[in-house]
C-alpha cells in the first residue's frame, strides 16, 4: 500500500500534459526567481515544479531540440524584460508553441494536446506581458524620481550660460538653461527640470560680514 501512491503519481506526472504543465511552471518560477531575487518561494517552487517535470518526461521520447528551442524562449521573455523592444516577446511567444510542438519525438505515439500549447502561450504572453509593462513603469519612475531630486540642488557654471550652457550638479555635467546670463564660475541652484536640461538661477551669496 505504501508504494501505491507512488506509482500513481508516476502515472500521473507520465502524462505529456501534466509534465509540460510542470515543465513550464518550473521555467515561469525561474523566471520569477531571476527579477526578484531573494523571496525564496519562486526557488523553491522551480525546484519542486522541474523535479515533478523530471519525473515525468523521463519516462517519455523527449526531443532535446524541442527542450531547447522552449529554454530558448524563456530567455528571450528574460532579455526582453531588460532591453523592452516588445519585439522579442513575440518572437519567445513563437518559439514557446514550436519548442511545445517539437517537445516529443514524433512517431511515439505522445503529443501535447493543442488546447494546452495554445493555453501556455497565452498565459505566457499575458505574464511576461504584464511583467514587462512593469519593467517599464518602474524604469520610468526610476528615471522620473532621480531627476526630480535634482530641483532645489546647487553647482556652479562650468561655461557661460546665455541663455543655455552647462552646469556641474552633484559631480554631473548638465545643460542649463537659465532666463538671464550667467558667468562662468557662478554658483547656481537647479529650480526646474526640463526634459534632458535643467533650468538654473544664481545663487546670491550673502557676503560675510567684516
Amino acid at each position: 500500500m505504501g508504494g501505491e501512491w507512488l506509482v500513481t503519481l508516476q502515472e500521473f506526472l507520465t502524462n505529456p500534459n501534466v509534465a509540460y504543465i510542470f515543465l513550464l511552471l518550473g521555467l515561469w518560477a525561474l523566471a520569477a526567481a531571476w527579477t526578484i531575487p531573494g523571496t525564496g518561494f519562486p526557488e523553491a517552487a522551480a525546484i519542486i515544479c522541474l523535479l515533478l517535470a523530471a519525473m515525468g518526461l523521463a519516462r517519455l521520447p523527449i526531443n532535446y531540440i524541442g527542450l531547447g528551442i522552449l529554454l530558448a524562449a524563456l530567455v528571450l521573455f528574460l532579455v526582453d524584460l531588460k532591453v523592452q523592444s516588445g519585439g522579442l516577446t513575440l518572437a519567445a511567444v513563437i518559439g514557446l508553441v514550436i519548442g511545445s510542438v517539437l517537445l516529443f519525438r514524433p512517431g511515439e505515439g505522445v503529443a501535447l494536446s493543442p488546447w494546452v500549447i495554445g493555453g501556455a502561450a497565452v498565459v505566457s504572453a499575458g505574464l511576461f506581458g504584464w511583467a514587462f509593462r512593469l519593467a517599464v513603469r518602474a524604469q520610468r519612475m526610476a528615471a522620473r524620481t532621480g531627476t526630480q531630486t535634482l530641483v532645489g540642488a546647487e553647482g556652479v557654471a562650468t561655461t557661460p550660460i546665455d541663455p543655455t550652457g552647462t552646469v556641474q550638479v552633484r559631480s554631473e555635467l548638465w545643460t542649463a538653461v537659465a532666463d538671464a546670463p550667467i558667468p562662468a564660475g557662478t554658483p547656481v541652484r537647479v529650480v526646474a527640470v526640463e526634459g534632458v536640461r535643467v533650468r538654473v538661477v544664481p545663487v546670491e551669496r550673502i557676503p560675510p560680514n567684516p
